[in-house]
């Protein structure tokens, strides 16, 4: 990648990082986890595309089967699944303050016109 593309790569990283640390509600931070793991354009699922794609060619380079490759060259399947599974966490969390909030009691609060069992030894 010519050097200005990794620049700007870097540049929008890190933006990201300040747009989330400036956030002032929960919806400015499900945008950038948004941007992180959106199922087709998000950075992560893209990264996790270059990950398998550097597994499979260096698979194919080193002349293996699948499932005998060299254990760093394996590691990278597993690594590109455990990047989908972070996508998805990544998603679950984004999702989660968007929810409206949820009664936390399920049941009416005590009354206060009488006292509890503990109150009265």
């Amino acid at each position: 990648m010519p050097d200005s593309e990794h620049g700007a790569a870097l540049r929008y990283l890190a933006h990201l990082a300040e747009r989330v640390a400036a956030a002032k509600t929960s919806s400015e931070v499900a945008e950038v986890l948004t941007e992180v793991a959106a199922p087709v354009s998000g950075l992560l699922p893209l990264t996790r595309e270059v990950v398998v794609r550097a597994w499979i060619a260096a698979s194919d380079l080193q002349g293996a089967a699948p499932g005998e490759e060299p254990e760093p060259i394996a590691r990278l399947g597993d690594t590109a699944s455990n990047m989908s599974q972070a996508a998805r966490v990544i998603l679950r969390a984004r999702n989660h303050p968007a929810r409206p909030a949820q009664q936390l009691a399920t049941s009416p609060p005590p009354s206060h016109a009488q006292p509890s069992a503990s109150r009265h030894r």
